[in-house]
């Protein structure tokens, strides 16, 4: 059996070609935990800048996330060396270029990992808060 890999520069070609077909908008919610009136820590959301990405809605599996079996309701790409953390939240702005009227807010469901279309997200739709 041969050990066969993405050469760096092949590697480079898949992301920028995969980036290049990333039809949709969202902005990064940055976690912070803000105490309350109690001092009991709050989580709050600083909105970023809008990143080009590509939201894939056609995916519903149950994961094992932080000891619970949760529901993923889709799974989100963004361009490799996207800053982001497991607890930030994700807002999609617009869809194949059309600012969308009611903006999804999704929970990121495990940790952010790198393939070869970019960095992928599971997510959880927010439901409440």
């Amino acid at each position: 059996m041969s050990d066969w890999r993405f050469t760096t520069g092949e590697l480079a070609a898949l992301e920028t070609d995969q980036e290049a077909h990333m039809m949709d908008t969202c902005t990064i919610g940055v976690y912070h935990a803000v105490p309350d009136g109690y001092g009991i820590p709050t989580a709050t959301y600083q909105a970023g800048a809008p990143v080009i990405c590509g939201l894939n809605e056609n995916v519903r599996q149950e994961v094992q996330s932080r000891g619970e079996v949760v529901m993923v309701d889709a799974v989100l790409r963004l361009p490799v060396g996207t800053a982001v953390d497991s607890r930030d939240r994700i807002t999609i702005t617009h869809r194949f270029g059309a600012e969308l009227t009611v903006k999804p807010v999704y929970n990121i469901i495990g940790t952010p990992r790198r393939g070869a279309s970019g960095l992928l997200l599971n997510l959880a739709l927010v439901t409440e808060d």
